[in-house]
């Protein structure tokens, strides 16, 4: 008899002790498939993934076009080139990007970005260009602000030559859950041809995203797992870039992505290198030598990283004082954070702080 018969005629009582096991851990369970548990740090990460909402966006372009555009702090959007192309640029030192029909563009919080044909073309800030085509149309006949109308809106623009169709899932990422993933990418990435490989998926998003629209609600639950599945097959095809971050390239070694999860869950806790390698299950210049190749930093580099990333993200995103923090951050005094943060990114928090209020 096949394992599966043997299986499915165990006894009931004894059933939830596991169908498959590897090295005495549960796989998968007949009697509760929910007790599957990813023993890859990344699956667990995906799997933690949440959003609080998303919404379908469309853009008619034209060539010659220029837009200017800037999200939300809590707000991270995936393009597709839909038809066409362009160029889109961003702030040094990311290079443009020609991004073409059935590329998928992944954007992470805070990426400023110019979509434009051809490039250097002049740019039309997003707000303004939202002033003048969405806002005039998004009143109901009592003059009151309408969802169900805004939802609707597709914004056309440009010089009336070579088409470029923009469709995008704008997702609110819930910050309640970890975002390590999300915010553990360096930068954009591009992901060539996903659009064409997934393209049934899509349409089946963009079909039920529309249906979201025309009733009115952002948070639908069936819409908002929709776009959960697309961020995770976007973020999981990420791991094959070469220029992903340190997060992605420690995920590959399940030894170095077991510390790299439990540091992100609690970036704040004071860790010591025998915790780490508690958690790694290998000896300490095992773990030292596999952190280094995976990651380009020691375990010990890693934590001040995960925890001054945080604190830059606190500075730029909250009133909390730099004193504040400095202790949020684990630091004994704001002069230590101060030396440390200036040594990671090659500025003061205070200047750092400075520069988001006035961009502001």
């Amino acid at each position: 008899m096949s394992q599966l018969a043997n299986a499915i005629a165990q006894d009931p009582i004894t059933l939830d002790q596991g169908l498959f096991k590897y090295r005495d851990e549960v796989m998968w369970s007949l009697s509760n498939p929910a007790r599957y548990l990813p023993s890859e740090a990344f699956d667990h990460l995906l799997r933690s993934i949440r959003l609080s909402a998303a919404v379908p966006g469309y853009a008619n372009l034209t060539a010659p076009f220029g837009v200017d555009v800037r999200y939300g702090a809590d707000t991270f959007v995936i393009y597709e080139a839909h038809r066409g192309q362009c160029i889109v640029s961003f702030d040094a030192p990311v290079e443009p990007m020609s991004f073409c029909q059935g590329d998928m563009l992944v954007l992470p919080f805070h990426t400023h970005h110019r979509i434009m044909a051809p490039e250097h073309t002049p740019c039309i800030d997003i707000r303004d260009l939202m002033a003048k085509q969405v806002e005039p149309h998004v009143t109901d006949a009592q003059g009151q602000p309408s969802l169900g109308l805004l939802l609707n809106q597709q914004v056309n623009y440009g010089g009336g030559g070579e088409l470029f169709e923009l469709r995008m899932v704008i997702m609110f990422v819930d910050k309640q859950t970890s975002g390590a993933l999300i915010n553990g990418l360096p930068g954009p990435m591009l992901l060539k041809g996903f659009a064409d490989k997934h393209r049934s998926f899509l349409n089946a998003i963009h079909e039920e995203l529309d249906v979201q629209r025309a009733s009115q609600y952002v948070t639908q639950p069936a819409a908002i797992r929709l776009a959960e599945a697309l961020l995770t097959i976007a973020l999981k095809e990420a791991t094959s870039q070469s220029n992903t971050g340190p997060i992605y390239k420690g995920l590959a070694d399940p030894a170095v992505a077991r510390v790299i999860s439990a540091v992100l869950k609690e970036p704040h806790k004071d860790w010591d290198l025998h915790d780490l390698v508690e958690i790694a299950h290998i000896c300490r210049s095992a773990l030292n030598s596999r952190f280094t190749a995976s990651v380009g930093m020691s375990p010990r580099h890693f934590v001040s990283h995960v925890r001054l990333a945080r604190a830059s993200e606190m500075l730029t995103e909250t009133t909390l004082s730099i004193a504040i923090i400095a202790e949020r951050s684990n630091y004994s005094s704001e002069a230590a954070f101060n030396r440390a943060f200036r040594k990671w990114c090659g500025l003061t928090p205070g200047a750092v702080r400075d520069a988001a209020t006035s961009v502001s």
